[in-house]
């Protein structure tokens, strides 16, 4: 039935009518239907991709507990050390800073020493290559700090220059290296009057600042130098020598020294556990930030390096037992030391090295240091 027909229309036209409005609500109704099924379909691979998710998670995380477990009990050794440049050297230290007997005991806050790595990189220390140039480079470095020009020659490789008389302050003499570069500064700085008064002695901050002009001025400030490290150390001068002071008050002698950075995360170390190779000396006297001294010593250390086994934390304790430590430095009068940390750290000496190796430092009571060589004894020619 099409019901009634609408004045003016057809019969056909009508019948057509209704036709497609069937069309399109049985169009509208499939539309609809499939919408549906999309969007049940939608939320069902969602949730199997959610909980596909959590199973990786979840077997990600067991299996890195395992492992965890598995080194905690089994660790993975090492792969063996290359040992790539054969034996070593032995190490070169200075003179025990205490020549006394002394007896050691562990007081750590766990009781025990630390349990240090098995192996660690020997690095190669840079070779410089001769210049026949040196000599006249060095002497345009030291011209913008004070020195006048015209050498003499100390000895095939050693030349000096004296200071400039028209910079004023105290008379100063530069010696050169042309070997590997390296120079002192020295001057009677400890019977000038006015510097034994204290007059116009800077601050540590402005003496850092002193010695990194000298350095910076000259252009041998090394690349490898944390400047963050840098420290100061104050002395009084007491019959020609310095000795250590307690406060900037009753100083005379600001020292700034400048230490490399760390290499493997490890510190390097040198004959004296708060001073470095290249020191400053800073005083007063004629006028604030003066240079008196220096000793400017820099052994590069190259990208080339091996790995060598390293003696045991307890085997290391044993040798410093035994007297075959070198005592960095120790400000006490007990003969008995308590050992509160060990650790490993690198050692560049005062005398030419071919390799940069290795210590385990001790660190004990009243500033006590003592360094023992890590490399072990079989890879050591002795």
């Amino acid at each position: 039935m099409l019901g009634t027909i609408p004045f003016g229309m057809s019969l056909r036209e009508a019948s057509h009518g209704a036709s497609l409005d069937c069309s399109v609500k049985f169009s509208y109704t499939q539309y609809m239907f499939t919408l549906s099924d999309a969007s049940r379909d939608i939320k069902q691979l969602l949730k199997f991709a959610g909980i596909f998710i959590t199973a990786v998670v979840v077997i990600v995380l067991i299996l890195r507990v395992v492992f965890f477990i598995k080194e905690t009990i089994y660790p993975t050794p090492p792969p063996k050390p290359e040992v790539t440049f054969g034996k070593l050297q032995p190490q070169s230290f200075p003179a025990n800073a205490v020549n006394q007997n002394l007896t050691y005991s562990i007081n750590t806050l766990t009781g025990n020493l630390p349990n240090l790595n098995s192996q660690s990189k020997v690095y190669r220390i840079k070779t410089l290559q001769p210049d026949l140039l040196a000599v006249n480079k060095f002497q345009d470095k030291i011209s913008s700090v004070g020195f006048a020009k015209g050498y003499t020659a100390i000895s095939d490789k050693i030349f000096e220059w004296k200071s400039n008389q028209n910079y004023g302050g105290i008379e100063k003499r530069i010696r050169f290296n042309t070997i590997n570069n390296n120079f002192t500064i020295t001057s009677v700085y400890t019977t000038d009057a006015d510097i034994l008064k204290g007059k116009n002695l800077p601050t540590e901050t402005k003496a850092i600042d002193s010695a990194t002009s000298l350095l910076d001025n000259m252009k041998v400030m090394p690349a490898d130098i944390d400047l963050e490290k840098t420290k100061s150390n104050l002395f009084s001068i007491q019959n020609n020598s310095l000795s250590t002071a307690t406060s900037l008050s009753n100083a005379q002698i600001i020292e700034v020294n400048f230490f490399q950075k760390d290499i493997d995360k490890l510190p390097i170390f040198y004959g004296k556990p708060n001073s470095s190779n290249i020191s400053i000396l800073v005083a007063g006297g004629g006028y604030q930030g003066q240079i008196v001294g220096a000793n400017f010593i820099y052994q590069p250390v190259s990208d080339e390096f091996s790995t060598y086994p390293l003696k045991s934390v307890s085997v290391a304790y044993e040798e410093l037992k035994n007297g075959q430590a070198y005592i960095a430095s120790y400000f006490g009068t007990s003969t008995n030391i308590t050992i509160t940390n060990a650790f490993l750290a690198y050692y560049i000496s005062s005398q030419a090295q071919d390799f940069l190796m290795p210590i385990i430092v001790f660190e004990g009571n009243e500033g006590f240091f003592a360094y023992v060589p890590a490399v072990t004894d079989e890879w050591i020619n002795k």
